[in-house]
């Protein structure tokens, strides 16, 4: 950990805690470019290496710890209030802190094993990897042959197909027909909104990859030209360099820099309008974001 590293503390499950350091510019503008571009795919790989990179801990991180992790982030370096416009135009808000509350009190591994043939044991459970599809073998958490147990969290997907690849067939047929059965799993609800004047609807955290997946990515999104923004007034105002901008800022010191300025601009024009007393063109601002 370097001297000009802040770490803040994260609970995950088990009672545990890791530290995580914060989230820069550079990374929530990364994360709104592959959302711009509707890249699912490399945007749950991002995920992954954002949280080997920021989170530096020797402990086994479940997907449920992923989860966790990534909405702490959101809410320490971004904001803790989430809104949630329907299409009929209803806006709902959300306080983030609750959503990870929730789930570390009613978190189970949901773990189980199945005994497909005499000497080969499949245990699965929540998904190993953040992921936009529900791929059933993200769901294999080991395999255990003649005694010989493989953790497949770890694996790398060309790994995992080759030990697959010389397991029996009837294999994948048996845990698909497992992990179908979701009346086993236990569903988190996480919040409650209004879809309609009136009319509510419950949000589960759930088996579904591609359902959290969503979730997460409703978490990140937002206008990237906010972030454009937010970078030109920084530096044509502040006059930060581009490297702090990207590299030593977070989003939520961007913005409080940003309408810390904006709001001694507007003072600056009442005291210049009271004084003058008369009528002027425009004063000069900042503008504002879309």
């Amino acid at each position: 950990m370097g001297i000009n590293d802040y770490k803040f503390p994260i609970m995950i499950t088990n009672s545990r805690e890791v530290y995580c350091k914060e989230l820069k510019n550079i990374h929530y503008k990364n994360i709104l470019k592959y959302i711009q571009n509707n890249d699912d795919d490399n945007l749950c790989k991002y995920f992954e290496l954002l949280i080997n990179d920021l989170c530096e801990t020797d402990e086994s991180l479940n997907y449920i710890d992923k989860f966790l992790i990534l909405i702490a982030i959101r809410m320490v370096c971004i904001n803790n209030i989430l809104e949630i416009e329907t299409p009929s135009k209803i806006k709902n808000t959300l306080n983030i802190g609750d959503m990870s509350k929730t789930i570390i009190e009613n978190f189970s591994p949901n773990t189980r094993t199945i005994h497909c043939q005499k000497d080969i044991k499949v245990e699965i459970g929540y998904p190993n990897i953040i992921s936009n599809r529900d791929i059933i073998f993200n769901k294999i958490h080991s395999i255990e042959v003649s005694n010989e147990k493989v953790m497949f969290g770890n694996l790398s997907e060309k790994e995992k197909d080759e030990i697959l690849s010389v397991l029996p067939a009837s294999l994948s047929k048996d845990t698909f027909k497992e992990i179908k059965k979701s009346e086993i799993y236990k569903e988190i609800k996480l919040f409650s909104y209004y879809y309609e004047e009136g009319k509510k609807s419950d949000f589960y955290f759930s088996f579904d990859s591609t359902k959290n997946f969503q979730l997460l990515k409703s978490l990140y999104t937002e206008n990237l030209n906010n972030i454009y923004y937010y970078e030109y007034i920084c530096i044509s105002k502040l006059h930060m360099s581009l490297s702090d901008f990207l590299f030593n800022m977070t989003p939520v010191e961007t913005v409080l820099q940003v309408t810390t300025l904006s709001k001694e601009i507007q003072e600056q024009n009442k005291s210049k309008s009271a004084a003058t007393n008369k009528n002027q063109s425009p004063t000069p601002g900042l503008g504002s974001p879309r």
